[in-house]
């Protein structure tokens, strides 16, 4: 219990670390210093680079799994490969990756060891000016390495101090990861979580060091972790831009022959005492950002006149500070698309086709597509088609192809109808399980496709038991050697096959009997109808027991049961019933097994209509001989291949008769050679 109030107060702190992170990631600026390891190749991972000399105190392997003391540089961790799978099978393509640019970044693996004193793990220099005053975040993911199923009962973590420091050693500020902030949480889906050291800005000179040191480890399961974007940022006001009445939309796109004008409010929180803002705009999907000369307002209006792809985004400072990109706070970014006319795109048909086949447009590299032409043609996706062609849809067709800004071309595609016109019936509704034939017009080749045909499936008509609704086609070549398909339709009317089945021990008794008629049919019934032979009939699904009056000369009856369900299907049974003169049940007592064809087996007679029979033939010796379940199964004196001795054997027999009683007999046989 205890352990499980633990884990669910540490998951709860999780949680707490989480919002704090989240709050505290609104109103940063773009990184002043970044290392993301770099960007692998797609497909396997391949080690990175080491780190330049003097960045770590770690030694570099390049294998998936570096031995204790050593890190390498991958993108993932492959699944099951480490440790005896100690390690979770971590990806770095959506765990701590900040920027979609770095999809396929690397992250730093570190295999530490307990008891090895501090050693630094990660330092760098920032010699950009930074701003006196401003509050910068030194940060990094991290994220523990050992699956929480490898260290039972308690989870440890690894221990790392944040450090700022100046060239020549002064720290100005310093703390360290407490337990919980890198859990290998599988309720989190094992995400990495950021964390750092903040520093407002003291007036200083000359370039800021920046320094993650890994602290003595004194637990397994705390040694192993990854860490990634390590980062320097400034934090702000938080500054959010939209396009007017677009809440939401991140991507407007227009056509440039329009000269459209484009326009983005801005939204800066209250933070600065004199606060000024910057317009920036980036042309490489935002790998770098310039100023948009003279806007600086809370409102950016651009008038376009060539196609091109455009991010913007606004940035915030004190006004004495916003001419220093590395002091400024940023906003997310919008894309606007200025499209020239669609360039590259492609229209075809399927053309020469046989009348009758399906007539094929396509067309690609487009927005939207407008498609008209003969017989008052006319569709506007990109893959119209003409399922039935006609000599009379050959022609010119025309289609205007449209960029997401609104540019249009219009291009035209010929095509030519050629052939024969396919027929193939009948469009009906059967009953799950009836056979039906199928019919298509004259030709010299057929080829049928549907489920439940039968036999040949390239014959003009093909036979189909069906067991759900479905279309069948045919394809049918003339003697020209043009084809064309036509299909049908057959619908099932029911769902679950209905069949007519009686259960009743089909014997009679001279010269009076009686039977009890049971119905086990299947399907959605909703009739039943019995006729039994002797001149009775029901409606009942149940019936009452019926009562026979054998004539002498009589030696079978006929019964049968017809049944319908609710949709109107209808299946019959029928049944013979045997007449017997004797039903009286017995077990001879001698036999003589000499092939002679008279006495030769040993069984119980006349077990017409009971159930749950076994018979047993045990020796003097109390050894079992023989054994059945099964009225027709007869001993013939042997035990396998070896004939038994002549003798008196001892049988015994159970079963339960027509009324339901369980019946028990015993007694002897003269087996006689």
């Amino acid at each position: 219990m205890m352990h499980i109030i633990r884990q669910t107060i540490l998951l709860f702190f999780i949680l707490l670390c989480q919002l704090d992170l989240l709050q505290a990631q609104q109103g940063f600026g773009a990184p002043v210093y970044w290392q993301h390891f770099g960007v692998s190749p797609k497909g396997d991972p391949v080690a990175g680079p080491a780190l330049p000399p003097g960045r770590t105190g770690l030694s570099y392997s390049s294998v998936f799994c570096p031995p204790p003391g050593a890190y390498s540089i991958l993108k993932r961790v492959p699944l099951g490969s480490c440790y005896n799978n100690e390690w979770i099978p971590l990806s770095n393509d959506f765990n701590s990756t900040y920027d979609a640019t770095h999809a396929e970044g690397n992250m730093m693996l570190v295999n530490n060891t307990v008891y090895t004193g501090s050693r630094k793990l990660y330092m760098d220099t920032v010699y950009q000016p930074l701003c006196t005053g401003i509050d910068y975040y030194f940060s990094a993911a991290i994220i523990n390495l050992d699956l929480p199923l490898s260290c039972p009962g308690s989870h440890f973590f690894p221990r790392l101090a944040f450090s700022l420091e100046t060239i020549s050693g002064q720290v100005l500020v310093t703390d360290t990861i407490r337990s919980g902030i890198a859990f290998a949480n599988p309720f989190m889906g094992y995400k990495f979580g950021e964390f750092g050291v903040w520093l407002t800005m003291p007036a200083m000179t000359g370039p800021l060091v920046l320094r993650i040191d890994l602290l003595t480890t004194y637990y397994d399961c705390a040694e192993d972790f990854a860490i990634d974007d390590i980062r320097l940022r400034p934090r702000g006001a938080e500054v959010k831009i939209q396009f007017p009445g677009e809440p939401g939309h991140t991507v407007k796109a227009a056509c440039y022959q329009q000269q459209p004008t484009v326009t983005i409010h801005g939204n800066p929180e209250p933070y600065y005492s004199n606060p000024a803002l910057q317009w920036q705009v980036s042309t490489d999907s935002g790998a770098t950002w310039t100023d948009v000369p003279g806007q600086t307002g809370t409102v950016l209006t651009q008038t376009y006149t060539v196609p091109d792809t455009f991010y913007y985004r606004l940035s915030a400072a004190e006004l004495s500070m916003i001419a220093n990109p590395a002091c400024r706070v940023v906003s997310n970014k919008l894309r606007v698309e200025i499209q020239g006319p669609p360039a590259g795109y492609t229209i075809s048909s399927n053309s020469p086709v046989c009348s009758g086949q399906p007539l094929l447009f396509k067309a690609e590299g487009a927005a939207s597509y407008e498609w008209s032409g003969p017989n008052g043609f006319y569709d506007n996706v990109p893959t119209p088609s003409i399922y039935f062609s006609t000599l009379a849809d050959s022609g010119q067709y025309y289609i205007t192809v449209s960029s997401w800004g609104g540019c249009t071309v219009t291009d035209s595609v010929r095509v030519k109808i050629l052939g024969t016109d396919v027929h193939a019936w009948p469009d009906t509704a059967i009953c799950i399980g009836n056979r039906i034939t199928l019919r298509a017009s004259t030709g010299v080749h057929y080829e049928w496709t549907g489920e439940g045909i039968s036999g040949n499936h390239t014959v003009q008509f093909p036979k189909v038991n069906a067991v759900k609704s479905g279309r069948y086609t045919v394809k049918v070549t003339d003697v020209s050697g043009c084809s064309d398909t036509a299909s049908l339709l057959i619908q099932v009317r029911n769902k679950i096959p209905l069949k007519a089945i009686m259960d009743f021990p089909p014997f009679l008794c001279r010269t009076m009997d009686s039977l009890l008629f049971k119905s086990k049919s299947t399907g959605v019934i909703d009739n039943w109808y019995w006729d039994f032979g002797n001149s009775q009939v029901s409606r009942l699904e149940a019936p009452p027991v019926q009562y026979y009056l054998i004539p002498g000369a009589r030696v079978q009856y006929n019964a049968w049961l017809a049944v319908s369900d609710t949709a109107g299907c209808t299946d019959t049974a029928y049944q013979q019933i045997q007449v017997e003169n004797n039903c009286f049940i017995a077990v001879p007592s001698g036999f003589t097994p000499n092939n002679d064809g008279r006495n030769d087996y040993l069984y119980p007679l006349n077990v017409f209509k009971v159930t749950n029979l076994h018979f047993q033939v045990f020796n003097r010796n109390g050894r079992l001989v023989f054994e059945s379940r099964d009225g027709n199964r007869k001993w013939d004196g042997r035990v396998g291949a070896v004939l038994q001795d002549t003798g008196v054997y001892i049988w015994v027999l159970s079963y339960t008769d027509e009324a339901g009683r369980k019946v028990f007999q015993k007694g002897t046989t003269l087996l006689i050679r």
